[in-house]
């Protein structure tokens, strides 16, 4: 009779035992990216941030190693393209990536430019102008990715890891030019004493829309999981405020 009752048991919490371990869960990634996704006070943060922590619970998708990972962008586009169960924001969705990717989005807009001192007077008009110049850029990021397809050459690019690096640089001239996102080349100038105002933007390469990119392999049904959520974000809710407006304004609206 004990082993009937035992039996009858597992039978019970059978379903429920394999619904959780049919969870699906994903290695969240994210780089410093401000006011996107960026450390503060040792937590991260941000827009893009905020926006995905909410589509993930509210879809039941378990964040791998309990929440989003901060890494540096070559690292985290590498594992992304090469391991399965993965995703990585803030990342602009361009024509080199669409296949790559699956997307869930559009999560914010981004201007891509080219910034200089202004002391310099740097004048960009074409492409073929920037092969006068020594250029920043990060390794793999879409800057560097939009140079490169419009023919700049390898030996022109100061490729490094973090966009700090190309700030430093550009202070003391030792690039002339840094490709990156001038949102977040202005903040990160705010964060480390140096003066925006005291450089431009000499040429802008695209204005794309930043997106939430899983592994090429993610179940669709995941995929569509993920962008309703982020569709229901997004719209009114019963008071008639959108709540993803009061994510946005929560950053854009603080001056750094």
């Amino acid at each position: 009779m004990r082993r009937v009752h035992l039996l009858l048991m597992f039978i019970l919490f059978l379903p429920g035992w394999l619904y959780a371990q049919s969870e699906p869960s994903v290695l969240v990634m994210t780089e410093d990216l401000p006011p996107f996704n960026f450390i503060e006070d040792g937590q991260i943060t941000g827009i893009s941030t905020e926006i995905v922590r909410h589509i993930f619970r509210e879809t039941g998708v378990v964040m791998k190693q309990g929440d989003i990972q901060l890494y540096p962008w070559a690292r985290a586009y590498h594992i992304i393209k090469h391991t399965p169960e993965t995703a990585l924001f803030s990342m602009a969705r361009t024509a080199e990536r669409e296949e790559l990717f699956r997307w869930v989005g559009p999560l914010h807009n981004v201007v891509i430019g080219v910034v200089a001192k202004k002391d310099r007077q740097i004048d960009i008009r074409t492409i073929d102008d920037f092969k006068r110049y020594r250029i920043g850029t990060v390794r793999d990021g879409a800057p560097e990715q939009l140079l490169i397809k419009a023919g700049v050459p390898l030996e022109n690019l100061e490729r490094l890891a973090l966009p700090e690096q190309n700030i430093r640089k550009l202070c003391a001239g030792r690039i002339d030019l840094f490709a990156f996102n001038v949102q977040t080349v202005q903040y990160k100038m705010v964060k480390m004493g140096v003066d925006p105002d005291d450089f431009e933007t000499v040429y802008i390469l695209k204005t794309p829309s930043l997106y939430l990119a899983l592994h090429k392999d993610t179940d669709p049904e995941l995929i569509n999981k993920l962008q309703k959520s982020l569709d229901e974000l997004k719209r009114p809710n019963m008071d008639g405020v959108v709540p993803f407006n009061q994510i946005v304004d929560k950053y854009l609206s603080v001056k750094h």
